[in-house]
């Protein structure tokens, strides 16, 4: 369908319709404020499952039946509600996420948005189609990441911020005006709930449940004054193991404590610290299987999902796993995972009525001690790394005449200290980095009343930035030189790989001159280990201009028309490669159509929008091989994409007991240009070209006499994107007296297949799949309690965060989210 008959078929029937995604309602009688430091969650009802919207979790209004009500976002950097938020918007209320401890389980949350998991500490996100894999620590989310309006420089500082919430809201599209870089998949701002002034209150829930799941939270409201409130909560969890292996445990231990004083009805200071502690393995990866050394077949390891890597059949497969580099056996990890990781920040945060403008001002500082390793199938990843990042931002806004205006400007300072070891086995990594970026940036935007129904808006944002890299990467890989092919007396690396010098020396084999292999000299093996360092040290400073044009049509007080284009940019940066050890921005621009609606007294919402987004010099993260016969990760600007779909929303409440939600996305994602190259494998072993497969299952062609292929993955389905997405809610309340009602919820989340490794090899498919929630709550008609049972994920789908294809082992591995849980939980509100 072309582009302008798709508008004027949207445009056109909206005009007739009312406004809302499904997580953008409130209780009908809800006291929702513009003024921030107003507002305090609801007790969440205690068994209320985490997947369910917040649609199906608002309890129904007992005093009235007014229908769904607005709830006030700050997507734009102002207080709006969001039926009148002219973006892509979905907010997740904080009973949702009360089981929630990793980002993860975030996906089954926000129709359109893919969550996984990289191993250990590393999260994944992806919106759309946009995104990258960021598991390590100089690589830059698409996705920004936004705490109590605080940038976050890196993703594994994802973790410990999920509880105490007034909301999150997920903002789908390129965000560059009003978030700035890396986010060109969109955006994710975490709010905390904030101190209630002339508020007393102790609010919290218990739960306890299977894999020795226990999870306390605790929220207390103090107010010390009529000017004065303090606000103090925490949270401590911890499950056994999801793997048969009892791998894939999580403990987490933290707290968060802010002071309010407004000395003044103009005038507002709030600051806020907080504290969060990680244990437990975290994710662990499963082995799929393995590459036939004769054949090139794939060998499956016939292993389930919640097989770990220590169970005693991955290690039997492992041990009969053949590298063909190696000329032996794979073998066992022989270290078990852990994290041992410390995440805090301190902020302040102003805000000021300045008769004919209001002014916010934000600075923060935000830091974490990465500790950790990671098992992912056939190798372990540790990270000991040191983040410290300053910031401050202030922002200007104000009405003059039929104009609503904005300026600001933001000050980004970071630091990045960090040791990387990678595991294989065969093959060993060591990575020293010390990255630091400074980033400036000034945004504004104009919004011009043309009428009481019609405007017209246009931002734009300025941003430079100033990256340093200074950091070497050691390699060692085993390779077999016996005439046979076969090297099985070779002595594998252990545990610690943090000095790969030295560890090879222990093992026997030595270097006798710079840039030369490590030789066997006990004379027991036909192995050598190629060896290397790689140094990279550069300099970027990248500058760019993004912008956001809209127009917005107000039909009927119920509904909101407008079209949008709005571009974002992501800066560039560094990888240890000798394939490119600097990359550089990638671009997108999306355009975007919708309406939002609400019909018969708000007791139904529908929204629709339709999207085209071009996404330009991609930012692509993968293993590849180089000319020096060593294994690399990555990262470089591959092609461009057409990403396009559309989405429907709705909500409704048919009684007053009864609410009902529906969401489905259609996502065509797809490579219009995707060509690099990538070196013959084989070359590492001394073998003819082609005997080891490629790395990437793509169409490819040989490049004579230089021992690269050509990959040509044009046409293909991008990563993460399946085509279809459904999100299904419903909750009912039954008014058992005037003390107490039971409400029973559910919702189930559907997707189509998508592709979920880069290399596109076996088992790099994530089937279609169903999860479901339920729950079953009795409470207390002032919810001053609550208690319940739940079960979260009813088909015991495991579902792939993220698989990889290692080409030095030609082992498959996979890491998958959380099996089925179920369990009880009480909640409490004391006043």
């Amino acid at each position: 369908m072309k582009r302008a008959t798709f508008a004027a078929i949207l445009l056109g029937g909206a005009a007739f319709l009312p406004s809302t995604a499904w997580s953008q309602t409130a209780p009908a009688e809800g006291s929702q404020s513009l003024d921030p430091a107003a507002s305090t969650p609801a007790v969440p009802a205690a068994g209320t499952p985490t997947t369910t919207p917040p649609a199906a979790v608002t309890p129904a209004s007992p005093q009235g039946d007014s229908g769904l009500a607005d709830i006030i976002v700050t997507a734009q950097r102002t207080a709006s509600t969001a039926q009148r938020t002219a973006v892509a918007l979905d907010v997740i209320a904080p009973e949702a996420v009360q089981q929630i401890t990793e980002p993860q389980s975030l996906t089954k949350l926000a129709p359109g948005v893919q969550f996984g998991n990289a191993g250990g500490a590393s999260p994944v996100f992806y919106v759309r189609g946009v995104g990258t894999i960021t598991s390590l620590p100089f690589i830059d989310s698409a996705v920004a990441i936004n705490f109590d309006e605080v940038y976050l420089g890196r993703a594994t500082s994802a973790f410990g911020l999920y509880y105490d919430l007034d909301r999150i809201e997920v903002l789908k599209g390129p965000q560059g005006t009003l978030y700035g870089r890396n986010a060109t998949g969109g955006a994710i701002n975490i709010v905390p709930a904030q101190p209630r002034l002339g508020l007393n209150e102790v609010s919290g829930t218990i739960s306890v449940g299977n894999y020795e799941a226990a999870n306390a939270q605790a929220a207390v409201n103090v107010a010390v004054s009529d000017k004065i409130a303090l606000r103090a909560s925490g949270i401590a969890y911890t499950h056994a193991g999801y793997q048969t292996d009892g791998t894939y445990s999580e403990r987490g231990a933290g707290g968060r404590l802010q002071a309010l004083f407004k000395p003044s009805e103009a005038v507002s200071i709030r600051l806020a610290g907080d504290y969060f502690h990680l244990g437990g393995t975290l994710s662990t990866g499963v082995v799929l299987g393995s590459t036939d050394p004769q054949t090139g077949a794939v060998v499956p390891s016939n292993l389930g999902p919640d097989v770990g890597q220590f169970d005693p059949r991955t290690v039997s497969f492992l041990n009969s796993a053949f590298s063909t580099t190696a000329g032996a056996a794979i073998g066992a990890l022989t270290q078990r995972p852990y994290s041992n990781s410390n995440f805090y920040g301190v902020s302040a945060h102003v805000d000021a009525d300045l008769g004919g403008a209001n002014l916010a001002i934000v600075g923060a500082y935000r830091g974490a001690d990465l500790d950790y390793v990671s098992s992912i199938g056939s190798f372990s990843s540790g990270d000991q790394e040191k983040d410290d990042q300053y910031s401050i931002e202030a922002r200007l806004n104000g009405k003059v005449g039929p104009f609503d205006w904005l300026v600001g400007g933001l000050y980004f300072n970071e630091k990045v200290n960090a040791d990387v070891q990678v595991n294989q086995i065969v093959l060993g990594v060591n990575q020293r980095q010390d990255f630091r970026n400074i980033s400036y940036a000034g945004f504004g935007s104009l919004k011009w009343n043309l009428t009481d129904t019609l405007r017209i808006t246009g931002a734009g944002r300025y941003t430079q930035d100033i990256k340093k890299f200074d950091g070497s990467a050691y390699t060692a890989t085993a390779i077999c030189t016996s005439p046979t092919r076969l090297c099985p007396n070779i002595r594998r690396l252990p545990s610690d790989v943090s000095n790969l010098p030295a560890v090879l020396n222990s093992l026997g084999y030595v270097q006798f001159a710079p840039n030369t292999p490590f030789v066997d000299v006990t004379g027991t093996s036909n192995v050598i280990w190629s060896a290397s360092n790689l140094p990279v040290t550069g300099r970027q400073a990248p500058s760019k201009f993004t912008y956001r044009g809209a127009i917005e049509f107000e039909p009927r007080p119920e509904s909101l028309l407008y079209a949008s284009v709005e571009t974002g940019y992501r800066s560039g940066g560094f990888s240890f490669s000798s394939i490119a050890p600097q990359y550089g921005p990638e671009t997108i621009t999306a355009y975007t159509i919708g309406a939002k609606n609400r019909f018969f007294g708000n007791k139904l919402q529908l929204n629709l929008e339709g999207f085209i987004w071009k996404y330009k010099n991609q930012q692509v993260t993968h293993i590849g091989f180089s000319a020096a016969r060593n294994v690399e990760y990555v990262t470089e600007n591959i092609g461009q994409s057409t990403n396009k779909g559309f989405e429907v929303d709705m909500t409704a409440r048919p009684l007053r007991n009864t609410t009902l939600h529906a969401d489905v996305q259609y996502l065509d994602a797809r490579n219009d240009d995707f060509v690099f190259t990538e070196t013959d494998p084989s070359a590492l072993a001394g073998l003819p070209a082609g005997t080891i497969p490629s790395v990437t299952n793509c169409p490819r062609t040989v490049v004579p006499n230089t021992g690269l292929y050509q990959i040509n993955c044009s046409g293909l389905r991008a990563q993460r994107s399946p085509t279809w997405t459904l999100n299904l809610g419903a909750e009912q309340a039954f008014d058992l007296s005037s003390d107490y009602r039971l409400i029973l919820a559910g919702n189930t989340h559907f997707q189509t297949s998508s592709i979920v490794n880069f290399e596109r090899r076996a088992f790099g498919i994530q089937d279609s799949y169903w999860l479901s929630d339920a729950s079953l709550t009795l409470a207390a008609a002032d919810d001053s309690w609550s208690i319940g049972a739940f079960v979260n994920n009813i088909e015991d789908t495991r579902v792939k965060g993220i698989t990889s294809y290692l080409a030095s082992t030609g082992t498959y591995q996979a890491n998958y989210a959380p099996p089925r849980t179920y369990g009880m939980r009480l909640g409490f509100r004391i006043n």
